[in-house]
């Protein structure tokens, strides 16, 4: 298109009234409308439409009125073309883009999910965060088969104390759910009824002072909790890589035979009555049972026999175990 270079301004004007001119020296803001790929000339065709339109079709420049077509900004009717408000079509654009981006995002999600299941076998392990985190929990629960061994620290603070999504039904299905849980879990008695729930349906539970992470194992895959703090997007790393499963399902079986066996009865047992405290209080000090015989006046057959019965009250089958419910409960 032809026309003249404004010196003061360094902006092409086009024939037309004084008011175009201005319009389009209002017009010269690159950056706002680079992304709508609308360019100079088309942004000064569409003022000098909106000043002196409709124009005949065959006087405009070819491929700026297709772009201004193809927004919406500009419409043919005949022979000429004219300018349209703006605020529709580009509203319209705004929201097309908007939903592209969300696609988009979900694309990078589903896709990454993808690359790294396909790809796990050769990298270990992976790492996702946030929704896609919480997929790929909830999909190993769903589709394991056999087992599904659990560390569990407890849900991060202010999250719902509620069963992991799909234990019930896997436990429904035949699948052998064994989990091990930080004493802490059960300062809540709302923590309590869940567990309960879960033992109800079939759940094998256990209690230690100070389980580290939150792992589980499905089958041959697993996931590990990789952040804790609330006011951070949950980070799960995942695998399933043979070897890394088999060393964390080792890191499992080390912590099941430490723990405590859980019942309702274990969970719920109130403390030791008069004829048991002074014998906690003297096994606390790792006295044998013949020091704690002479200390209590009795025999050691007697004392022998109410260890055993300590033992069977605290579901123990150790005195290691015994030692560790006594400090679960607080009792010494």
């Amino acid at each position: 298109m032809g026309g003249s270079r404004d010196r003061a301004t360094n902006t092409q004007t086009l024939p037309g009234d004084a008011r175009a001119k201005r319009a389009i020296t209002r017009l010269e803001v690159p950056s706002a409308y680079a992304e709508l790929e609308l360019g100079f000339e088309t942004r000064s065709l569409y003022t000098r439409l909106a000043a002196e339109g409709p124009l005949p079709v065959g006087d405009l420049e070819r491929s700026a009125l297709q772009a201004l077509v193809a927004t919406g900004l500009v419409i043919i009717s005949g022979d000429r073309a004219d300018a349209v408000p703006p605020t529709g079509p580009l509203l319209a654009l705004s929201e097309l883009h908007t939903q592209r981006a969300v696609a988009a995002r979900q694309a990078i999600d589903d896709l990454t999910m993808v690359w790294r299941t396909a790809r796990s076998s050769e990298v270990g392990v992976e790492v996702v965060s946030g929704a896609a985190a919480d997929r790929v929990y909830r999909d190993g629960l769903a589709a394991s088969e056999r087992e599904i061994l659990a560390l569990a620290i407890g849900p991060r603070a202010g999250k719902t104390i509620e069963p992991a999504p799909g234990v019930i039904d896997a436990l429904g299905r035949g699948v052998a759910v064994r989990v091990v849980y930080n004493s802490r879990v059960f300062e809540s008695e709302s923590a309590i009824a869940v567990t309960e729930a879960c033992m109800a349906a079939g759940e094998e539970a256990r209690v230690l002072p100070g389980v580290p992470v939150n792992l589980t194992i499905m089958d041959d895959f697993a996931t590990m909790n990789v952040s804790y703090n609330s006011d951070e997007p949950i980070h799960v790393a995942y695998t399933r890589n043979r070897r890394v499963v088999d060393s964390w399902r080792a890191i499992f079986q080390s912590f099941w035979q430490l723990a405590m066996p859980l019942d309702q009865h274990t969970m719920l047992a109130d403390g030791p009555d008069d004829d048991f405290r002074q014998l906690v209080r003297l096994l606390s000090l790792g006295l044998t049972d013949r020091a704690i015989a002479r200390e209590l006046d009795v025999s050691e057959r007697t004392i022998g026999r109410r260890v055993t019965r300590l033992q069977e009250h605290l579901g123990a089958d150790t005195r290691f175990q015994l030692g560790l419910q006594l400090a679960i409960r607080g009792w010494v």
